[in-house]
């Protein structure tokens, strides 16, 4: 199998996704951001939310469509690392 030389592999998705996150929410600690946590138990609302989205696209230079913007989507780290991989792909 083949990849471009701009994919990602899961681990590097998930380190760019947290990075975001601690931006986004600087009073969470690395150590809270397991795979499968509620990122909206960890203090996200509708506000930091859009900048999350928003920080997610341009680090990744990415484009969401706006079917994909849910709450499913972003919940979780996983439910992110998923996302942003079918993007790569």
């Amino acid at each position: 199998m083949s990849y471009t030389v701009n994919e990602l592999t899961v681990d590097e998705i998930r380190q760019k996704i947290q990075a975001v996150l601690l931006n986004v929410l600087p009073d969470v600690s690395p150590s809270d951001l397991s795979d499968d946590v509620d990122i909206f138990t960890l203090g996200l609302d509708s506000i930091n939310a859009m900048t999350l989205i928003f920080n997610l696209q341009e680090s990744f230079g990415i484009e969401f469509d706006t079917s994909e913007i849910n709450f499913e989507n972003f919940q979780t780290i996983q439910d992110m690392i998923r996302l942003v991989s079918s993007k790569q792909g």
